[in-house]
């Protein structure tokens, strides 16, 4: 005789939000860390353990959201009986840019007629100060005061 089980009772104490497509879940997440190389680097492997019938068909290079965080596929593994699947997950990490625009020439006021701007990326990168040496095709203008 078959035992007929609620997987869900299974998740529900330790289980947190997994979201793949259109689909939206219950799974468990661990994130084990090791130490390798000698003991000089320390990783992390992801992984969720969730029900087969919600997320086995993930394959590899999926987005998944595990409790608001995300992550992309590296692996599905049923286990057991196939009712459960192990997706062994990465880090997906989302970099925000700011757009920022930059006198070319520091030594003329912003928004002076005829005055060229450089866009970059982020402010972090260049604070666009006086003492900032601009590039202008191979050579550098010294664009501070």
């Amino acid at each position: 005789m078959a035992f007929t089980e609620d997987l869900d009772l299974f998740l529900a104490d330790f289980g947190v939000e997994v979201t793949a497509g259109g689909v939206t879940g219950i799974g468990i997440f661990d994130m084990p860390s090791e130490i390798v190389a000698d003991g000089v680097v320390l990783t992390t492997d992801y992984k969720v353990t969730a029900k087969a019938s919600d997320f086995g068909d993930l394959s590899h290079g999926s987005q998944v959201l595990v409790n608001g965080a995300g992550y992309t596929v590296r692996n599905v593994q049923f286990i057991d009986d196939g009712r459960f699947v192990e997706i062994m997950l990465q880090r997906s990490l989302e970099t925000s840019y700011q757009v920022v625009t930059t006198p070319f020439d520091a030594n003329g006021a912003a928004g002076q007629p005829g005055e060229a701007y450089v866009t970059q990326l982020d402010s972090g990168v260049d604070g666009g100060g006086a003492s900032t040496d601009y590039a202008e095709g191979n050579v550098l203008d010294g664009g501070g005061a």
